[in-house]
């Protein structure tokens, strides 16, 4: 078999669906990752012969994506920061929109010392991320689940970073304050499993269910954030379509208040930001005192 008829049998093969809306270019993607090759390397060498170890394997991933099955657990390996993670049915396959929050978190203003903790990390993509680019951040992540523990392990030693794992129900195992939170918590209301892609139903079942409104681990953490954070810190949440309000009410149950809201390409308040209420105005109050010493001693 060579490239041109392995892709012949993907368009074949795969079902058009919602996870495979181009069943061509996944069989690109999936061939390219058998034959140990990249994406232009297929695109350009069409009369190319695999290898018989190539084709069964590439057989094999067809087969097993059509009934469902994620193409980044076929491989192992996930695209996230540009960077590679391993991922296992343990752990949450990372998605685009994470790296939403992964911006936000680079763009807030934590200090370079800052002390950060990631929560729920799973395949520590966002902690291992933020660690890498900011390298005087001091990272801690927990997780509760072993086997998630042991992917953010191999993730953090793949690429030689220095983050803290604690096992512990969300951040009860730590003390603040904390500069700087992140979370991607699962937030899938439990009535929505069902009816969720293929694909994503083979996630471990408690990185997606939130309980009853998505909420109930997003909740618990938001009471636990003044805790937590730092007088001037920042918590920065990932939520699921039109959550952004009730966590906004949570928010301020707890002393809280958002101070930003982070829009995904489809519309939706993707990431919330969040610290304590009236911490803005303390800082602008410091500021302004510093500026006022600052000027005082150089009379």
């Amino acid at each position: 078999m060579n490239v041109a008829e392995a892709l012949a049998l993907a368009e074949a093969a795969l079902p058009r669906r919602e996870g495979i809306p181009d069943p061509r270019r996944e069989g690109v993607w999936l061939l390219a990752r058998a034959c140990g090759r990249s994406d232009t390397w297929v695109h350009l060498n069409p009369g190319a012969e695999l290898a018989p170890g190539e084709e069964s394997l590439f057989r094999d991933w067809l087969e097993r994506r059509a009934a469902g099955e994620p193409a980044h657990h076929l491989t192992g390996r996930c695209p996230f920061w540009n960077r590679e993670f391993l991922v296992t049915p343990a752990v949450l396959v990372p998605r685009p929109e994470t790296e939403l929050l992964v911006d936000a978190a680079l763009r807030s203003p934590a200090s370079q010392s800052a002390r950060v903790l990631d929560v729920g990390t799973g395949s520590a993509c966002i902690a291992a991320t933020l660690a890498l680019e900011r390298r005087g951040w001091n990272v801690t992540a927990t997780e509760l689940s072993p086997e998630a523990l042991v992917v953010a392990r191999a993730n953090l030693c793949a690429l030689s970073v220095a983050v803290g794992l604690v096992r512990c129900d969300l951040a009860a195992a730590l003390r603040g304050p904390f500069d700087l939170v992140t979370a991607n918590l699962p937030y899938v209301p439990t009535a929505d499993l069902a009816a969720l892609p293929l694909e994503v139903q083979h996630d471990p079942p408690a990185a997606l269910d939130g309980g009853a409104d998505g909420l109930d681990l997003v909740c618990r953490l938001v009471a636990d954030l003044p805790r937590l954070l730092a007088p001037c810190g920042l918590a920065l949440l990932e939520l699921g379509e039109g959550q952004a309000d009730a966590v906004a009410d949570a928010a301020r149950e707890n002393a809280l208040e958002v101070v930003r809201r982070v829009r995904d390409l489809g519309g939706c308040d993707r990431i919330v930001v969040l610290q304590r209420a009236g911490a803005a105005n303390e800082a602008n109050h410091e500021d302004t005192k510093g500026t006022k010493n600052h000027k005082e001693e150089h009379l």
